[in-house]
């Protein structure tokens, strides 16, 4: 028995040993910023807390900021990857509000390359007083149906003219739920073995690969999707009874354009737009001639970089001058360029 208990002893040792031992080579491998998995659950930890307001699941915690993927992000006051916006609009102003998740908040790319902002340069003619605010709040991780329950209880106080609900393929996912894992809550090494498992699976096991995963979350009974065509209509009566002019912006799958694989899903996007009255803009006509790993952040992961963000921006105030010519008709059709970041505040291959 006692030889039993020297043994259990020593390996209990060994393996808190070899799990530290990994613990301190994973963080100092990946202390680069470079692995996504580890980064996305950084962002998380640090930036996000659960919501108090039903049905938006996690928000941005005020004030907070940190650099991810090498890229500082800075959240305001408001809970938003912007600057601090008074609820009160300005005399004379035109506000935009950009709801949306990772694509819109900006992963991976430097705040004034994002969407949002290389819209509000575009509309805004270089030297004279803006007349266009392009607010952003873009939230990591979220579907539609979590935007639009942020919105109807919290982000129509900015008073917005035009709301643009940007939507990608992934928005009918179903609204995560916060599980408690100590494990998973502060180490490392778990967060990247878990990331490497499911590649396994995804690769060797039958795990659905990325494109089918796609398409099941549109299949008819599909919980997320039928959430989210019910958000969809909320956020249409909601704005028409507001006086809120409402656009659905449809945000392509960067890693096949040409022969995008998933123009069903976009149609029945638009058939929902359609359906609930609203105008509807496809943007990969705005970038389909282009290589697709030439809008992604890094060669890893593809999240639109500045680049994708200034095409997007271009048709998307196209649209709002033909579809609002009362609101945009003047806004110019140049863009200035963005301001260039530094070194280190770029993604490696961004």
């Amino acid at each position: 028995m006692r030889n039993f208990l020297a043994g259990l002893v020593v390996l209990v040792i060994t393996l808190a040993i070899g799990a530290a031992g990994l613990e301190l080579f994973v963080r100092f491998v990946y202390s680069d910023g470079s692995n996504f998995d580890i980064e996305m659950w950084r962002y998380a930890k640090d930036l996000k807390q659960v919501s108090e307001i039903p049905g938006v699941g996690h928000e941005h915690r005020p004030g907070s900021s940190g650099v991810y993927m090498g890229v500082p992000v800075a959240i305001n006051s408001q809970g938003l990857r912007d600057r601090e916006y008074p609820l009160e609009k300005p005399e004379g102003m035109v506000r935009v509000l950009m709801l949306g998740d990772s694509l819109m908040f900006g992963w991976g790319a430097p705040v004034e390359g994002t969407t949002s902002k290389a819209l509000e340069r575009r509309l805004n003619p270089a030297g004279a007083p803006p007349r266009f605010e392009v607010i952003n709040t873009g939230v990591g991780n979220t579907n539609t149906a979590m935007q639009v329950a942020y919105f109807v209880n919290k982000g129509y106080r900015f008073k917005p003219d035009v709301v643009l609900l940007n939507y990608f393929i992934n928005d009918a996912e179903e609204t995560p739920r916060k599980k408690e894992n100590w494990l998973k809550d502060w180490s490392y090494a778990a967060v990247f073995i878990a990331g490497r498992l499911d590649i396994l699976q995804r690769t060797y096991f039958g795990k659905a690969d990325w494109q089918q995963y796609y398409r099941d979350l549109y299949r008819p009974d599909a919980p997320g999707w039928r959430a989210a065509q019910q958000a969809i209509a909320e956020l249409a009566a909601f704005c028409r009874e507001k006086g809120i002019r409402l656009m659905v912006v449809h945000y392509p799958e960067l890693h096949q354009l040409a022969d995008y694989p998933f123009t069903d899903v976009t149609a029945q996007l638009a058939g929902i737009a359609e359906r609930e009255k609203l105008p509807f803009l496809d943007l990969l006509p705005s970038v389909r001639a282009e290589e697709p790993t030439s809008l992604w952040v890094t060669p890893e992961d593809s999240h639109p970089n500045a680049k994708a963000a200034e095409l997007f921006s271009q048709a998307i105030a196209e649209k709002l001058r033909t579809t609002y010519a009362e609101l945009f008709g003047g806004a110019p059709s140049d863009a200035p360029a963005a301001p260039k970041a530094s070194n280190s505040s770029m993604p490696k291959g961004g």
